[in-house]
């Protein structure tokens, strides 16, 4: 590889963080930036939207983040797994006594499930068939989950059916899944809009919310907003995500929980 090659590779992908972290960008921020010209920052993003990863618009660009799919759950399980079984271990100190706990469905909120004790006091709710099933396999006794249409891309129950069992329930603690956290517009965000409205209707019924999200979660955009910072408790992370975004989280009055 060329050394004006290497130039370009470097400078594309610093493109891509920034877009990403903004959603999106103009030619002329991009060009001042980077210290090329405006042909040169046209053609590195053409390479990128060839490569899928950014949306060209007029005069600028857009994160492809927000029109993409939803990465299966089965990609999901096998990435960052030793952060989120830390994450898992660290959530599973917040179940005591006979709390009445919902656990999203999510990969990270599976790493929870395994924890779970077989002699434990507290009740598990569920939306996903997946952390049902660990749940069973490790014999909690009491353990309900919330029917309806399955979504396989993320493993989930949604639909009506399980919007209205939401809202006839109530929940101690809920471990909420995201696709981002946005620690400059201080939300939470998910890629599935089927799923979305299920967890805004957990948030509405819950005492406490504890958003689990592993550092890859920081760094991305996602389509449906389904709650602000003042909505929720708290974040369960590690310290990957970086001491500026802890220190955001703190400043938006969020219990950060490092793993």
């Amino acid at each position: 590889m060329s050394e004006d090659t290497q130039l370009a590779a470097v400078r594309q992908q610093q493109i891509v963080d920034l877009i990403n972290r903004n959603q999106s960008a103009k030619l002329a921020e991009l060009r001042s930036n980077f210290g090329v010209s405006e042909a040169t920052i046209r053609r590195d993003l053409a390479a990128l939207e060839s490569k899928g990863v950014i949306v060209r618009t007029h005069g600028g660009a857009v994160t492809n983040l927000l029109v993409s799919q939803v990465e299966p759950n089965e990609s999901r399980a096998v990435s960052n797994v030793d952060e989120k079984v830390r994450i898992g271990i660290a959530a599973t100190k917040l179940i005591t006594g006979e709390k009445t706990v919902f656990l999203d469905a999510g990969t990270t909120a599976l790493q929870i499930a395994c924890e779970a004790q077989e002699n434990t006091r507290c009740r598990y709710v569920t939306s996903s068939l997946g952390i049902a099933n660990e749940l069973k396999k490790r014999s909690v006794p009491y353990l309900y989950v919330i029917g309806g249409a399955y979504l396989e891309l993320n493993d989930s129950f949604t639909g009506s059916i399980a919007i209205s069992t939401v809202r006839s329930l109530s929940f101690d603690i809920a471990f909420l899944c995201v696709s981002s956290v946005d620690v400059e517009r201080q939300q939470v965000s998910i890629g599935l809009d089927a799923y979305s409205q299920v967890q805004k209707e957990v948030i509405g019924v819950s005492r406490q919310k504890y958003v689990v999200a592993d550092h890859t979660k920081f760094r991305t955009g996602a389509f449906v907003s389904t709650a602000t910072f003042d909505q929720i408790d708290g974040v369960i992370t590690t310290d990957l995500v970086g001491k500026t975004a802890i220190e955001k989280m703190k400043l938006a009055n969020l219990d950060v929980v490092l793993a």
